[in-house]
């Protein structure tokens, strides 16, 4: 190897959503509404199908175009947003917005924007990003 990064996988993202959420094989497979077979077979590197794909993304709140690009279904674009960005996106999609939840959503985000101009984001203790770097 030469010391670059890889290229992000699906498998790998799996691992890591696994780790995140304290989720065994068989709390993935359930999650998604697939057999905990397919679930060992994704982590061990098959690709998995575009429908299965859209399950894992409706049940987890994640973006369904980052897992389709992830899993090789479509090419990496230079648009492509980060991963982070692209689940909390997904996540609004999935919203049924009413005014009053608007009204909440924006003034948080706002308030986020404000406060992220006031403190080095090195400082701001986010829960679940025990030490990670949000660059």
């Amino acid at each position: 190897m030469d010391g670059a990064s890889p290229e992000p996988s699906y498998s790998g993202w799996m691992l890591e959503e696994m780790r995140r959420r304290e989720w065994r094989q068989a709390d993935f497979a359930r999650a998604a509404g697939v057999d905990v077979s397919m679930v060992s077979r994704w982590l061990q590197g098959r690709r998995p199908d575009p429908e299965s794909l859209s399950r894992v993304a409706v049940a987890l709140g994640v973006d369904l175009d980052a897992l389709l690009t992830l899993a090789g279904h479509r090419p990496r674009s230079l648009r492509d947003d980060d991963p982070r960005v692209a689940t909390l996106v997904a996540k609004v999609r999935q919203v049924t917005w009413t005014p009053e939840r608007f009204l909440i959503v924006d003034a948080l985000l706002d308030d986020l924007r404000q406060r992220s101009s006031r403190v080095p984001i090195e400082q701001v203790a986010l829960p679940g990003i025990e030490g990670e770097s949000l660059r």
